[in-house]
């Protein structure tokens, strides 16, 4: 074959090179020219792939409030992954938080905010409601909204997650919550015929799994094993660690006064610094006695502060919020509890203790200042709702919902709390 021949195969004719070079040259202009355009004040609109557009980042400003479940632990709108060994406390752990945060309840020194939790248990159902009772069985439902599913979802099948969000998001507004914590137990029962050991299957499940805490604005946690050979990381592909926003792990605690001790370790936090390990101490919770007069029992994880270089720095308080702001909220905290207790039992009269065991996350400040100091703030709020006409009292120290009120419908959402 000639030069010539081959040059015209490879590259075309002459004349078309030209042609070409100067179809680039146009191209090239017009993409300086919308530049030019677009940072212009002619209102012309910015275009949009696929109806998207790119973030401005000179406009960007970070977000000083992120929206979390647990403070510095897990966020809204992110996927988490909390893996450990069998039998070590791992399913009482997240039990316990989720408890914990249904009820608005710090978790030791941990912030909490009050969010509406779905735990799909496709291992042992029963067995997370055991865990959860010690927290919740004085509870109220809808103080507490913490619902158990005994099946397993597919994170393969998008459709059937699609069907999982329209259901978690209608459960959030129904307990009039405006957060929301999906536990997913265990990993490895929810991946349908998918392969924990691969990449693609495992990109897969968590690429669901961030669509539905995306759509949902929840934190979707999945509970999961660890490995045969190394305890510090969750069994299977590497992509689990690399795709999920949260990794914490389940690690046994080592030293005098150990036993039956584990720490949350925080592996990975995508968005947010890494904080110091958070401990449990596992317990027995008697729950009564048989038709053989033994005794019941139920594990039970209890946060604590242990004497050591891991404890936790003590919280700042909260800037920007002022003594009448944070009134409002107690007083709007008071009146859901009073309000759920109304749907509950009807109407009957409430002792300012029994209220206050019920208090959610605005009285969490001075629960952690004092018995004394939770006793005044409940106080505080009980007079000023009863000044309002918003709750009755009677000679007998007693409080319940006004019956002049009407009780809001399931899918209300204004008893909301942040």
């Amino acid at each position: 074959m000639s030069g010539r021949k081959r040059t015209q195969l490879l590259f075309g004719h002459r004349g078309n090179q030209t042609a070409g070079r100067q179809e680039a040259t146009n191209i090239e202009v017009n993409i300086v020219k919308a530049k030019q355009d677009t940072n212009s004040n002619d209102g012309m609109p910015a275009p949009t792939f696929r109806g998207c557009q790119p973030v401005r980042v000179n406009e960007f400003k970070p977000d000083l409030n992120r929206p979390y479940i647990v403070k510095g632990l897990l966020l809204a709108g992110q996927v988490g992954m909390f893996a450990g060994p069998s039998n070590k406390g791992k399913s009482s752990i997240s039990a316990g938080v989720a408890a914990h945060v249904a009820m608005g309840r710090d978790v030791g020194e941990t912030r909490v905010n009050r969010s509406a939790v779905i735990y799909v248990a496709a291992e042992d159902a029963e067995g997370i409601s055991e865990r959860a009772y010690p927290f919740m069985s004085n509870a109220p439902a809808g103080s507490a909204p913490f619902e158990v599913f005994d099946l397993a979802l597919d994170f393969k099948d998008k459709d059937q997650i699609a069907d999982f969000a329209e259901y978690a998001t209608a459960s959030r507004v129904r307990w009039g919550c405006e957060r929301l914590l999906i536990i997913i137990d265990t990993y490895n029962l929810s991946i349908g015929d998918g392969d924990e050991n691969s990449a693609r299957d495992t990109s897969l499940v968590v690429g669901n799994a961030q669509w539905l805490a995306k759509t949902t604005g929840a934190h979707v946690l999945f509970i999961h094993h660890v490995g045969t050979n190394d305890n510090g990381r969750p069994r299977g592909s590497s992509a689990m660690t690399a795709n999920v926003d949260t990794l914490l792990t389940l690690q046994p605690a080592e030293g005098a006064g150990s036993e039956n001790v584990v720490f949350v370790v925080q592996n990975k936090q995508r968005r947010i610094p890494k904080g110091a390990p958070i401990a449990f101490r596992i317990e027995p919770y008697e729950v009564g006695f048989d038709a053989d007069g033994d005794k019941v029992t139920v594990p039970m994880a209890v946060p604590f502060s242990p004497g050591s270089s891991l404890v936790p720095k003590q919280p700042q308080k909260r800037g920007g919020t002022s003594k009448e702001a944070a009134g409002n909220e107690r007083a709007e905290d008071i009146l859901r509890v009073l309000r759920d207790l109304r749907a509950a039992d009807g109407g009957k009269w409430h002792t300012p203790t029994a209220i206050r065991d019920l208090a959610g996350t605005p009285f969490n400040d001075a629960r952690r200042r004092s018995a004394d100091a939770l006793r005044k703030a409940v106080k505080r709020a009980l007079d000023a709702l009863k000044d309002g006409g918003k709750i009755e009292a009677n000679a007998q120290g007693g409080y319940r919902f006004a019956s002049s009120n009407t009780l809001p419908d399931a899918t209300d959402c204004h008893g909301t709390l942040h």
